[in-house]
């Protein structure tokens, strides 16, 4: 039996999917708890419990990798995107930027006894800081959208659910949306979470605010019946390493979609088969969406593909025999020969890394808005913890 102790900084998606899987894998002789990362403690990490680090850069995360190397004990580090490579200046590219995230990030990357990712081209960029990377298939929870009722009506729409980080992605979107709705009465585009520059909501053009939780996100999408699914990607190092989410989203959901042709759809989607991919040309993106728009028997044929396809491969109970298996070969691989996860110094050392995390985190809110921002946020938090 492998017990795993997920280590998580914040509930997001990408942690919601994880536990999904990790269930999964009960079947198969391991399990785990989650723990947040600013509530660790020395009991949580038993002599037999195998800590997995998911996505975490915050500077506590250096000491705990720390503490763990020197008790010389195994520990399993989670990425799913490529974060010395994200751009702009977005709060998520600026932490990420910053030299203590990463300082904390490459010590806990390098020194894990396996990184785990979902991309090929992503662990070509991991295994420059660590050779022991394995890509495990990603996958999706059919049982999130059993039942889910769609609405129905005689709209064509065109969807697109994301982050605001996704916002210079949408730029390749931006320009089709009036040629389209000038040309096919019927289309209504859809954003939820994000709209693209310029672009503003209106009868036609909808927006929807961002779904924190997944399971809530996955079901309004599945919900929303769209007949075409958007996945513009700028071509750029960060965005060939992320997973084809979007591509099991809509293939689960049985929605055409319109990809950018970059790893990592280009590796996944058959081109006018379960998919198109498309060079990220405006005029080819809006021949590609006009044909899809003027043939529904098409866009029939393509989304029961995509969606036969990703049950075939994403199916949880699919894959959840490749995940179980890897945690099984760390736990007979892991050392024996372990110390004591030693106390001393680390109470320090943690405060240490608390006063750096909330310097980080002054630094980044002062450079999205200023001092009013930043004075809004602390005097929010004071307010809570009152």
């Amino acid at each position: 039996m492998a017990s795993i102790l997920m280590i998580i900084e914040a509930k997001i998606a990408t942690t919601y999917l994880l536990e999904q899987i990790m269930g999964a894998c009960r079947v198969h002789g391991v399990y785990h708890e989650v723990k947040f990362l600013n509530e660790l403690r020395i009991d949580d990490i038993t002599p037999n419990t195998i800590p997995m680090f998911v996505r975490c850069a915050d500077p506590l995360v250096l000491s705990w990798a720390q503490l763990l190397v020197d008790a010389n004990r195994s520990y399993v580090y989670y990425i799913d995107d490529n974060f010395w490579r994200i751009r702009g200046e977005n709060p998520l590219a600026l932490y990420y930027r910053h030299p203590i995230v990463r300082k904390s990030l490459e010590f806990t990357v390098s020194h894990a006894e396996t990184v785990i990712v979902n991309s090929s081209e992503l662990a070509t960029f991991v295994s420059r800081f660590n050779t022991r990377v394995a890509v495990l298939p990603a996958f999706f929870d059919f049982s999130l959208i059993r039942g889910v009722a769609q609405s129905a009506g005689e709209e064509i729409r065109i969807g697109f659910a994301g982050s605001p980080s996704r916002v210079d992605d949408l730029d390749l979107i931006a320009p089709l949306i009036e040629p389209v709705l000038k040309r096919f009465p019927k289309t209504i585009f859809e954003f939820a979470g994000v709209l693209p520059r310029g672009v503003a909501a209106g009868a036609r053009v909808r927006f929807f605010p961002h779904i924190g939780d997944y399971a809530t996100y996955i079901r309004f999408q599945a919900s929303r019946n769209w007949a075409i699914g958007l996945a513009p990607l700028v071509d750029h190092e960060a965005n060939r390493g992320k997973t084809d989410n979007k591509y099991r989203e809509y293939g689960a959901c049985r929605i055409a979609g319109v990809y950018s042709n970059i790893p990592p759809y280009r590796n996944i989607v058959r081109n006018n088969e379960n998919g198109i991919l498309i060079e990220n040309a405006e005029e080819l993106w809006l021949r590609a969406l006009s044909m899809l728009i003027e043939s529904p028997k098409k866009r029939e044929e393509m989304a029961e593909l995509a969606f036969r396809h990703v049950k075939k491969r994403y199916d949880l109970p699919e894959v959840s025999h490749e995940w179980a298996s890897l945690f099984v070969d760390v736990d007979r691989r892991r050392s024996k020969n372990i110390r004591p996860l030693a106390n001393g110094g680390f109470g320090w050392r943690k405060i240490f890394r608390k006063v750096q995390r909330y310097a980080i985190y002054i630094i980044v809110t002062y450079e999205e808005g200023g001092v009013y921002l930043v004075a809004r946020k602390v005097a929010r938090r004071l307010f809570v913890v009152a």
